[in-house]
């Protein structure tokens, strides 16, 4: 009988085995996710400082949905390089000792962060209609905000992966979820800085923030002098950048659609606190479907067609029900802060209609660039979560004009 019991108690051992492999990404994209409620915590941050500074100016409301996107499609580059170099071998898991390509990469995202304050400059102008004479401060706060985050965020994001991948994590699925809610919070703490310094200390406030865009400006010019002969250094910005405007143009349209809506969110402060989890999570389950397919490309595990996304349907329903089940949290959260119903049904809905677009077009890209002889890590992250902030925007503002 014991040995009997013994050969049960196996076999239910290897079912359920079985069963958490099978489930594996679904776990996993839980757990990576569940880094996504501090979404919240900078959606707090953006309720609390929106009526007396934030519109203090209307391209500062503008500029914020170009802030966590610039930032997100920037990280998802980094996380897309660190999660596939760490598999290939071209990065060591270590902030001190690593390889050249690393510090290359890293060093690539100070341009192109650099780059992408300047073009918001010029756009947030165009769209709000501000006076001619602001676009030194749009320019110089919009580096600012650029160069502080970059400092914060770059470090924190190199330490998930590495600690993610020393424990026999796959970095693909928990890398950018965690570092994109990490970005969001950091960002939107260097998006409110800069404005406190930009508005509220006058004059040694603009001598404050042209500093600090100087020194980044600076900082720039010598890490270009230092890769100039570097390859990698100039595919990857090449690459990268067009990534990153296109990213930039589509979230002007987020930014344009906040403007319309601006006086109601006032009453409405449920949706300001929820909006960048909501952002942040479609983004990050997008993500990981698209980096999960950027590797297997790499490794020649799947062909580069688009037809073969059935060949990975039973992944991505698993990623699927980790982000639903998010978004009926974020929804729930919504209603329990003000009892409007309205909320809830503004998250999930959201979700359901936004999500198989979003899906698709992560593959897509990754497929297209990587037929077409381009790096997909340079693309994937940067354009979804682009589209994505632009289309749940969107989608939030004719849902908020529909249902209030």
């Amino acid at each position: 009988m014991e040995a009997d019991g013994g050969a049960i108690s196996k076999e239910t051992s290897n079912v359920r085995g079985k069963a958490r492999r099978r489930f594996k990404i679904f776990w996993e994209s839980m757990f990576s996710l569940s880094n996504t409620p501090l979404g919240l915590v900078a959606g707090i941050i953006f309720a609390m400082f929106y009526t007396n500074l934030i519109r203090f100016r209307s391209w500062s409301i503008a500029i914020y949905p170009t802030v966590l996107t610039s930032k997100g499609a920037i990280n998802g580059i980094l996380a897309g390089r660190l999660s596939t170099g760490l598999h290939v071998g071209l990065i060591k898991p270590s902030l001190t000792k690593n390889t050249r390509y690393y510090h290359v990469i890293l060093s690539s995202q100070l341009a192109l962060s650099l780059l992408i304050g300047l073009l918001t400059s010029f756009i947030a102008l165009l769209i709000t209609n501000a006076p001619l004479e602001e676009l030194n401060l749009i320019l110089f706060t919009s580096l600012a905000v650029q160069a502080i985050s970059l400092g914060l965020i770059n470090p924190a994001t190199a330490i998930v992966a590495f600690i993610a991948y020393k424990r026999g994590l796959d970095p693909d699925i928990i890398l950018y979820p965690f570092s994109s809610s990490i970005a969001d919070i950091l960002s939107t703490i260097s998006y409110v800085i800069s404005l406190m310094i930009a508005f509220w200390l006058n004059a040694a406030g603009a001598i404050i923030i042209h500093m600090i865009g100087l020194m980044a400006i600076f900082l720039f010019c010598i890490v270009t002098y230092r890769f100039r002969n570097e390859s990698e250094y100039w595919k990857t910005l090449r690459e990268s950048f067009l990534a990153t405007v296109l990213a930039t143009l589509i979230a002007m349209i987020s930014g344009f659609f906040l403007l319309q809506i601006e006086k109601q969110l006032e009453e409405a402060q449920e949706i300001l606190v929820i909006y960048p989890a909501l952002i942040d999570s479609l983004g990050d389950v997008a993500a990981s479907f698209g980096s999960i397919t950027t590797t297997r490309l790499h490794l020649g595990l799947v062909k580069a067609k688009i037809s073969d996304v059935r060949m990975q349907f039973h992944d991505l329903a698993q990623i699927w029900c980790s982000g639903l089940i998010y978004y009926a949290i974020y929804g729930s959260i919504a209603y329990l802060i003000d009892r409007n119903l309205k909320s809830f049904f503004i998250a999930v809905i959201s979700f359901i209609l936004l999500s198989p677009i979003i899906f698709l077009l992560a593959y897509s890209v990754a497929i297209l660039t990587f037929k077409n002889g381009l790096d997909p890590d340079n693309f994937v992250i940067p354009i979804e979560t682009s589209v994505t902030d632009a289309m749940l925007t969107t989608c939030i503002a004719i849902l908020f004009i529909l249902l209030y």
